[in-house]
């Protein structure tokens, strides 16, 4: 009883569409029981129409499995090991001259395989005319050894040949047409061919099987549509794969209506005293047409008064006029709704939808305030998990500190000490307190240019002391520049890497040299060193993850940490060659004294 009363819902989008077709139904129904004759004539032709289109279903689903098998069957050619060594043969040996074994024992031995193969395939069915292979020089060899090429077919520019070359995926099948390879046969033929590859996929030849009309013949002339009814064939181009009478429409002597049938929108069209039906193939593409003879269906027709269909004409008009009142009615919430989606669909996630009506678009309205209210939170939470994931990294980037500077600068503090060198140990741990400074200091991840060079030259006064007349430096920055904004110690692990990979290991020591330019875009510092230079393969590998050392991690460390912050088109890019030294450039986005980023 429950499931009765949920079937019957009068609530329900289901009970409105029944009760509204049912209305429909009726008044036409009651409008053919007052014109019953002519309705009669009319259910003569519908039923034969859609004899016409299950008897066209039934055709075409006969053709596409003989054309299926007919793949099958291209499949087994081209993917024969014989086919394909001979193809790569032909191919490998175009421009070579053959030496005597591969002209005596290898290409006989080849073909003749080959040839036995394609006339195996050939005599599997009564409809294949001919199977050939041919290589993408043109090189042909057919199935019968005692046939000969048309030397003036010109198959070269034929579709069949030149498609599968640059469709090697594709099974092609042509309309009808007279087929010339084979020296003195012109047969009306069907062509199914396909590329051949080799191991690499690349295509190395075609292969061809030509049909002849039996299979097909069969299949439509089989099917009885009347005394004077007949079926043809035709692609999606409007060429004729198959017709009783095709030689006469080629010659021009008989016209059909090809390019009308092609065109109409509905699957039948009437035409004098004729009625097309046309049923289109979702495999091959191809549309089986069927052509009735409307003057066989009734041979005692008779004249219908005009009054009838007058009165039929407005029956259809007024059931016309309430259907469309009635679908308006009842699609209007879903329309509504859709309107809503499509708000959301354009980002909008605050929108909610205002449907409420007791029925299953009401309760699908609903649901849907809910599910976008649920995806808001969870893309809000995305966003803010994934923003702190950004800033975790950017915070062990920007920790990571290499201590080995720190033991050498204390180290040559103590050293100096020792020599009672007492000024310069003063200046080291002044700059070295500096550094430190700056570089444990919280706040902004981001710094004006005039304080990043400013800690820059506490540590190159550091290496200085260190390096002594070994180690020379310049920092040449336009004033205008001085208050721009920069990550934070982004230039110390540069200027360290080409002292410790560049000046380090030059005999003669070397000069490291600060700059800074903008583009309409970019903030570009520069660092070059006339140091020992690196290898093009050297430069490639400065931003590969290093494992068990810690050499070139800061470099790593500043790259990964200027995109993280500002995205993939900033970063570092080095220019080196060997003796000649190195220069490093860091492309960061120009931003102004008054702009902050937030703590990361």
């Amino acid at each position: 009883m429950g499931r009765l009363h949920e079937y019957f819902n009068f609530h329900s989008i289901r009970t409105h569409m029944v009760l509204s077709f049912m209305l429909l139904i009726s008044m036409i129904v009651l409008f053919v029981s007052l014109v019953s004759y002519q309705y009669t004539v009319r259910d003569f032709e519908n039923v034969s129409i859609q004899y016409t289109v299950r008897l066209l279903n039934e055709i075409n689903a006969s053709i596409d499995s003989y054309v299926q098998n007919m793949k099958s069957i291209a499949q087994v050619v081209v993917g024969n090991r014989d086919v394909k060594e001979l193809m790569e043969f032909y191919v490998t040996t175009h421009d070579k001259p053959l030496s005597y074994r591969e002209e005596r024992q290898v290409l006989p031995e080849l073909r003749t395989a080959v040839m036995a193969h394609l006339d195996t395939v050939k005599n599997t069915r009564s409809d294949i005319t001919n199977v050939a292979v041919i290589s993408k020089f043109q090189d042909v060899v057919l199935s019968d050894p005692r046939k000969e090429v048309n030397t003036f077919s010109e198959f070269n520019l034929s579709d069949w040949y030149l498609k599968p070359l640059s469709n090697k995926d594709e099974i092609i099948v042509t309309p009808s047409h007279v087929q010339n390879l084979i020296q003195g046969e012109y047969k009306w033929v069907i062509t199914l061919s396909m590329a051949i590859t080799n191991n690499d996929g690349e295509v190395t030849g075609v292969m061809v099987i030509d049909l002849n009309y039996r299979s097909i013949e069969a299949i439509c002339e089989n099917a009885q549509l009347g005394k004077s009814g007949y079926i043809y064939l035709t692609d999606d181009k409007r060429n004729i794969i198959y017709h009783p009478q095709q030689q006469l429409l080629y010659s021009g002597i008989k016209t059909d209506l090809i390019d009308e049938v092609l065109k109409m929108d509905e699957p039948f069209m009437r035409r004098d005293t004729k009625t097309y039906v046309r049923n289109r193939s979702a495999i091959t593409g191809w549309s089986a047409v069927g052509v009735v003879n409307t003057d066989e269906l009734l041979t005692n027709r008779v004249s219908i008064i005009k009054f009838y269909f007058y009165l039929a004409g407005w029956a259809l008009l007024v059931a016309s006029v309430i259907a469309v009142i009635i679908s308006t009615t009842i699609t209007k919430p879903i329309t509504i709704l859709e309107s809503t989606i499509h708000k959301v669909e354009q980002g909008d996630f605050t929108v909610q939808s205002d449907i409420r009506v007791p029925n299953e678009i009401g309760h699908l309205s609903n649901t849907f305030n809910v599910m976008i209210t649920r995806i808001k939170k969870l893309m809000e939470s995305a966003i803010a998990s994934e923003e702190e994931k950004r800033k975790s990294e950017i915070r062990a980037l920007q920790a990571q500190i290499n201590p080995h500077f720190l033991y050498n600068t204390l180290d040559a503090i103590i050293w100096m000490s020792a020599a009672g060198k007492n000024e310069e140990v003063a200046e080291m741990t002044a700059a070295l307190a500096d550094l430190f400074r700056t570089s444990i200091s919280k706040g902004d991840s981001l710094a004006s240019l005039h304080n990043e060079i400013g800690n820059i030259k506490s540590y190159l006064t550091i290496q200085k002391m260190r390096y002594g007349d070994k180690l020379s430096y310049g920092i040449h920055i336009p004033q205008d520049l001085l208050g721009l904004m920069t990550p934070k110690l982004i230039l110390q692990p540069i200027v360290e890497n080409a002292i410790y990979h560049g000046i380090k290991l030059s005999p003669t020591g070397g000069t490291i040299t600060i700059g800074a330019r903008r583009t309409e875009k970019l903030l570009i510092l520069t660092v070059e060193d006339s140091g020992v230079g690196m290898t093009e393969e050297q430069t490639a590998r400065l931003f590969e993850p290093k494992e068990n050392t810690d050499r070139g991690i800061g470099v790593i460390n500043v790259n990964n940490r200027i995109r993280l912050s500002f995205g993939p088109e900033y970063g570092l890019h080095y220019y080196s060659e060997p003796g000649k030294g190195t220069r490093v450039e860091a492309w960061l986005p120009l931003l102004e004294g008054n702009r902050r980023e937030k703590d990361v």
